[in-house]
């Protein structure tokens, strides 16, 4: 374990309470979701006393979801946000009229994203394995990209804004 009080070598990046070579952190964050990713949404309820949810519609309330948007949502796990995304557009749609809002989930671990599909209710919604810092998509493709809580597990935190803008 790196002493937090030391400096911190260029190849090194946080990953909890330790420091651990920028290389490895991608393969140390898709082992720890691939461990939980059944059981990621009641972690997350459980540690955030619910917290979480209100965190998330924040976030869409921001977003500010229109009909026919199309939300990149990087690190999404199981698509909380992209399904909130996509209802949040709906309602407006049923007001206004447009086309559909979409959104992509994309996240390092298949694992999370076979997780949200189980949970149903995808209407909208794309699943695609894809690193923050290589986005799978072209420029300006999407309406908004968010990355909420998955910025944390990034190995470049700079690198991975810059992609998503």
């Amino acid at each position: 374990m790196t002493d937090p009080t030391s400096a911190r070598p260029d190849d090194a990046v946080p990953f909890g309470f330790i420091d651990v070579d920028r290389a490895e952190k991608p393969k140390l964050v898709r082992g720890v979701f691939d461990a939980v990713a059944s059981r990621y949404d009641l972690m997350n309820d459980l540690m955030s006393f619910g917290l979480h949810r209100a965190w998330k519609e924040a976030a869409i309330a921001r977003l500010s979801p229109q009909p026919g948007q199309l939300l990149i949502d990087v690190a999404g796990g199981t698509g909380d946000l992209s399904r909130g995304f996509v209802r949040a557009a709906e309602q407006i749609g049923k007001r206004r009229g447009g086309q559909p809002a979409r959104a992509i989930v994309t996240d390092l671990t298949p694992d999370m994203l076979f997780a949200g599909k189980a949970r149903g209710s995808d209407e909208g919604l794309s699943w695609v394995a894809g690193d923050a810092l290589n986005l799978p998509y072209p420029d300006a493709v999407a309406d908004a990209v968010i990355i909420s809580f998955g910025i944390r597990n990034v190995a470049d935190i700079p690198v991975a804004l810059r992609e998503a803008r």
